[in-house]
């Protein structure tokens, strides 16, 4: 299963400005690695922000919450990382379901 997941991170009172860095590059390491793997098949940051997108694979929507869960950054940050996943599949298997008269055609 494939998912965009939207990450967009807050910096808590508590957290100095070093402290986010610092936690930024574990997270940063542990992205590249799973880059790497193959769970995660791209990201993006967006200028400007303190916001990340991201292919994500999986086999499961557990798979994924398991996941996210085990990030430096969500372990570090707690509240200060708010997600959004969305489930995703090829554009090209909706156009053959509309030319199947699988949408209602």
């Amino acid at each position: 299963m494939q998912f965009i997941v939207r990450f967009e991170v807050k910096q808590p009172e508590n957290v100095s400005n070093a402290e986010l860095v610092a936690i930024w590059q574990r997270e940063a390491a542990a992205a590249l690695a799973a880059m790497e793997a193959g769970a995660v098949k791209h990201l993006w940051k967006v200028s400007g922000q303190r916001v990340v997108f991201g292919i994500v694979e999986v086999a499961s929507h557990e798979d994924l919450d398991r996941a996210l869960g085990g990030l430096p950054i969500f372990r570090e940050l707690g509240a200060g990382v708010s997600t959004e996943a969305l489930p995703i599949y090829e554009y090209t298997t909706f156009a053959e379901d509309l030319d199947s008269g699988v949408h209602g055609g």
